[in-house]
């Protein structure tokens, strides 16, 4: 009896570590994936970022269908992990279920007691979505894909919410240091988007909210990534079982499992819904539970005997489907006016109405991106200019939270290839400088009618100060008087010239996007000519 004793305590040890090892490995996928999207320094080497993203299903399986390369080969990986042992990802390496796992854990706490049991299973819900999903997206692109991917739907929250407190502190502390003559620490002039921050914090507590109350409600319903799954742990090598003749019936194993997909009465396990958290192997008390294969799955002579007193649990069934599809009617971020010169009277300025807002470059075409992109976000928390803002409607609903270029906010960089070096699905294709220092994303048009030298006869040219390329130039105009001109063959459409153009309302100058992106000409380069030495060098 000792011998047996000693045997379980051992085997308790080694099913604790297992769930540690699962809690640690989680947590630190988690906090890394969290300072990605808040690293607003760029302190994160890009190839440590890569190989984050690496490992998240959706983005990787996007990024190989968009573009066959080594970069997109994540997803092959997951779905022999899957075929192994089950859903290892979801308790692993999804950034959302941590965040999940961390809300069942207060909902424990607080409402002081277990999940509910074992419940029944939505699979006509679950794989509905999933074909819907993958029906949607080689017809109309990422539409759906985008509300539901659940590393786009962390990254959304890290970006527009948890990352704006930390904004805050940076800037207070750059203050305070600045006051001591210390410069280490800079201010972030950053501003949150109204849209992305409603959208993302509404859809990110909505989930939240479910996992305190029913588990992981999403995981096993909604989510195309855990349907994927699902499907393929049916297949898999090591599955969870239960040993119905060694159980004690204590109920232990059903009441801790976070999915809701263990019946002890029947010694079932769903192992389709299990998501391999380990806390049903960590807990059962007599041995009766495992992860093997078939084969090696009988009866163990040296286990405890049954204890003749058999626990009960509740059982509950999900017989809801929570609403997701929340299209938050908010307006798009207001316009900066803190550096406004000219201020005219909108009464007689000359209306204008943009007709296509610009992609990043890299995205080739706003068609391609709109079908290819997730919403993650990345590339708009990478963006050093914030020039990249998420979409509510600039590229129509089928768009929403997409990342376009808002020139109210900022401008693209000549010299940066950040957001397509960083985008997990290809969306954003990988820029050499030199080909992307050539893409046009869209053309300027000035309004001459709406520019202060025109209307007011003062001098301004700070469109033409602010353009990397000398597309937009000045030309002369009345007496000693000059006025912008744009030659739209080099304009790449950065929107530097919209950026710094003082006017309000409406501007003086703004970019009309390209809807397929167009090459553009190099500027010329005017080789000076050198000065003849004198004896006046001076």
């Amino acid at each position: 009896m000792i011998f047996q004793r000693s045997r379980l305590n051992e085997y308790k040890y080694k099913m604790k570590t297992l769930r540690t090892f699962r809690i640690v490995i989680s947590l630190t996928l988690t906090v890394l994936l969290f300072f990605i999207f808040a690293d607003y320094y760029r302190l994160i080497p890009q190839h440590l970022s890569s190989k984050l993203t690496y490992f998240q299903l959706i983005p990787s399986l996007l990024s190989f269908i968009n573009y066959v390369s080594p970069e997109g080969t994540g997803f092959i990986l997951i779905i022999i992990l899957t075929l192994a042992a089950g859903r290892i990802y979801c308790s692993f390496i999804c950034p959302l279920g941590f965040s999940q796992d961390f809300f069942i854990r207060l909902g424990n706490i607080f409402l002081k007691k277990k999940n509910s049991g074992y419940s029944k299973s939505h699979y006509i819900i679950f794989y509905s979505i999933l074909f819907i999903s993958v029906l949607t997206f080689f017809t109309s692109g990422t539409v759906i894909i985008l509300w539901l991917d659940p590393f786009s739907i962390f990254g959304r929250f890290i970006t527009y919410t948890a990352s704006y407190p930390l904004i805050e502190v940076n800037n207070g502390l750059a203050s305070f240091l600045i006051k001591k003559n210390v410069f280490s620490v800079h201010s972030l002039n950053i501003r949150p988007s109204i849209a992305g921050l409603a959208f993302s914090l509404s859809f990110f507590s909505l989930i939240m909210v479910l996992s305190f109350f029913r588990g992981r409600l999403y995981c096993n319903l909604i989510c195309p990534a855990g349907a994927m799954l699902s499907i393929i742990s049916k297949f898999s090598l090591f599955k969870i079982r239960i040993n119905h003749e060694n159980c004690i019936q204590c109920g232990k194993c059903e009441r801790v499992c976070k999915s809701g997909c263990i019946d002890y009465n029947k010694s079932f396990v769903d192992t389709a819904r299990c998501v391999a958290c380990f806390n049903c192997i960590s807990l059962c008390p007599n041995q009766s539970i495992s992860m093997t294969l078939p084969a090696f799955f009988k009866k163990d002579k040296n286990r405890v005997p049954p204890d003749k007193n058999k626990g009960s649990a509740v059982i509950s069934r999900l017989n809801f489907l929570a609403g997701l599809l929340l299209v938050p009617r908010i307006l798009s971020p207001k316009d900066n006016n803190e550096n406004v010169l000219y201020y005219q009277d909108p009464g007689k300025q000359k209306q204008y109405k943009r007709i296509s807002y610009s992609s990043p470059p890299g995205s080739v075409s706003i068609e391609l991106f709109n079908r290819r992109c997730t919403a993650c976000s990345l590339c708009i928390s990478a963006c050093p200019t914030s020039v990249l803002q998420p979409a509510v409607l600039q590229y129509g609903l089928h768009g929403i939270m997409q990342p376009y270029m808002d020139f109210n906010t900022g401008f693209c960089n000549y010299d940066c290839t950040l957001c397509s070096d960083i985008c997990p699905t290809d969306a954003i294709k990988k820029q050499t400088l030199a080909a992307k220092r050539t893409i046009q994303t869209g053309k300027s048009v000035f309004i001459i009618e709406n520019c202060v030298t025109y209307t007011n006869g003062t001098d301004c040219g700070a469109c033409s100060e602010h353009c990397p390329t000398k597309a937009v130039h000045m030309v002369p105009f009345k007496k000693s008087l000059v006025i912008p001109e744009v030659n739209t063959e080099i304009c790449t459409g950065c929107g530097a010239c919209e950026f710094a153009c003082p006017v309000r309302p409406l501007k003086a100058i703004y970019v009309e996007g390209n809807e397929k992106h167009l090459t553009a000409k190099l500027p010329e380069v005017i080789e000076k000519t050198p000065v003849k030495d004198s004896e006046f060098p001076f």
